[in-house]
């Protein structure tokens, strides 16, 4: 009777024991660390950056706000030197304000009307204004900036800006006011609607009550928030803090006090912004780890390489077919009464054909948007690095789909992704293979002309503009791109610069009717 060979720890067992182990160890605590430190730089950097920006936005409100009350006190002064304004002289001050009031008045000292435009306000002269405001502005008889009202006869909501008129004997004569409709198009909104950005940031505005005086959703004007950013700024306080609002959404916000008037700016960031630089800091800790893979893998081999030839043989064309992807196919069959290499031998193929078909995904996936197939932002940036880094000359094309979220609003998301992905089968058709179209983010698409000059880039543009124009979209009805143009390198020596130049050409196009191409000029730029 033959004794009974006791089976002992397998050699695949202590191999991929060792191998696995101290990879899935190691790299759960370099990812856990990495992540864990991005992620607070992260929303630092948020933090930091929505705090200084809504300062930004206060000083930009309260230069606002001077000039607007220097204004009104001007407007003032003419009325005592002139002693009695004519409808024309009004209707001519108020042409010359009206980027910033959306009506201007002139009562006496009992809150009489006697002039104002423009004529379809809802007032006529000879009316007796009976808001406190206007009580208010007749008793302190000095310059001031009112609490948000509604008026009892438009039933508008809106903010009043008055001046007192004292004559040069020092009598009070009235005063005159400019007027503010927060639920219309206002300074405010036409000032701070361009400070939107695609990752879902905005900013809104709160006057000392908390009562909210300018939202993105218009609707939401005169709606009183609460939480504890509003809190402190309405409190005169200046900072950054995470906030959980009403539904539990966090947000990043940054929030200035605005001490002439009084309110708070307020800017947020959605929390999940974060997750998608995450996400892509997880990528390359994986793409990174490989090294570290194949360090461990070698180690493996060499000690197996110990106990039997055959062993070794397969470590070694392991070692290759890993630096060389190559077909499982192509591996060869190790024959070996080891019952450890046998399978070994099996799991490598396994694991290599795994491999292969994870590389070639992940080398797609990782630069590639998924929606429209084209170069997602990722792989847009490195290439015009390479291009700037080797002095080569193109223009920059920003694209962005008119009027897109009513488009999502109207006819759903799925018909926006329809849209998207016709757009981006336009463009494929219009470009030459020299060029590399990029969904730039959202509905901004952009393309790359590789030793492109600005008339060809314009022509280009605006031939993919006419073709959107005239043919129909999955929304049935056709739609309309505005653009904006920058090259390398007359427009700036990094990508940054020539980014920032293309959108503000983009943002031009918007601001003057969409559906055209602005090449970026620094006329154009002083204009916008």
């Amino acid at each position: 009777m033959k004794p009974i060979i006791k089976k002992g720890i397998t050699l695949r067992f202590t191999i991929s024991l060792l191998v696995i182990a101290a990879i899935l160890l190691t790299m759960l605590t370099s990812i856990t660390s990495a992540l864990q430190v991005n992620r607070t730089s992260l929303i630092d950097n948020y933090l930091n950056k929505n705090e200084s920006y809504s300062k930004k936005l206060a000083s930009n409100t309260d230069e606002l706000l001077k000039t607007m009350q220097e204004n009104i006190a001007m407007i003032a002064s003419m009325s005592v030197r002139e002693s009695e304004l004519n409808h024309q002289m009004i209707d001519d001050l108020y042409q010359a304000n009206s980027e910033y009031f959306n009506s201007i008045v002139i009562a006496d000292a009992n809150r009489v009307v006697q002039a104002y435009s423009p004529h379809n306000i809802g007032i006529s002269i000879g009316d007796k204004l009976n808001s406190k405001q206007s009580e208010e502005a007749v008793i302190t008889k000095t310059p001031f900036i009112s609490e948000p009202y509604r008026t009892t006869k438009t039933g508008r909501l809106i903010i009043l800006v008055s001046a007192p008129i004292v004559d040069h004997d020092g009598t009070y004569k009235g005063f005159v006011g400019g007027t503010i409709y927060l639920e219309e198009e206002n300074v405010l909104s036409t000032t701070l609607k361009k400070h939107f950005f695609g990752d879902g940031s905005y900013v809104y505005v709160v006057d000392k009550k908390g009562d909210l005086i300018f939202h993105s959703e218009q609707e939401r004007v005169g709606q009183h928030i609460k939480n504890e950013a509003v809190q402190k700024v309405i409190s005169g306080q200046s900072g950054s803090q995470e906030v959980t609002n009403s539904p539990g959404n966090v947000f990043l916000v940054g929030y200035a006090y605005e001490p002439n008037s009084s309110w708070g700016i307020v800017s947020q960031t959605p929390y999940e912004v974060i997750n998608e630089p995450l996400q892509q800091l997880v990528y390359r800790m994986l793409l990174h780890a490989m090294p570290f893979l194949l360090l461990i893998l070698v180690l493996g081999w060499w000690i197996a390489s110990r106990i039997a030839k055959p062993l070794n043989t397969l470590a070694q064309f392991s070692d290759q077919a890993i630096l060389n992807p190559m077909p499982a196919e192509n591996i060869p069959d190790i024959h070996s009464s080891y019952y450890e290499v046998s399978l070994l031998s099996r799991s490598v193929k396994i694991a290599l054909q795994s491999m292969n078909q994870d590389l070639t995904y992940l080398r797609h996936k990782v630069n590639i948007d998924e929606l429209t197939g084209l170069v997602n932002r990722r792989g847009f940036d490195s290439l015009i690095a390479d291009w700037i880094e080797s002095k080569i000359p193109f223009a920059l094309i920003l694209f962005d789909i008119d009027h897109f979220k009513q488009v999502n609003d109207t006819y759903g998301h799925v018909v926006g992704d329809d849209v998207l992905r016709y757009l981006a089968q336009q463009m494929q058709q219009i470009f030459s293979n020299g060029d590399m179209a990029c969904r730039y983010g959202g509905e901004e698409f952009g393309i790359l002309i590789r030793h492109g000059g600005l008339d060809r880039a314009k022509a280009l543009a605006d031939r993919l503009r006419e073709q959107l124009a005239s043919t129909i979209s999955p929304t049935g009805q056709s739609i309309t791109v505005s653009s904006g143009i920058s090259s390398f390198p007359a427009h700036g020596q990094s990508a940054e610069q020539l980014v920032m130049r293309a959108d503000e050409a983009l943002y031009y196009s918007k601001e003057n009717g969409r559906n055209q191409t602005t090449v970026f000029t620094i006329k154009e730029l002083q204009e916008v």
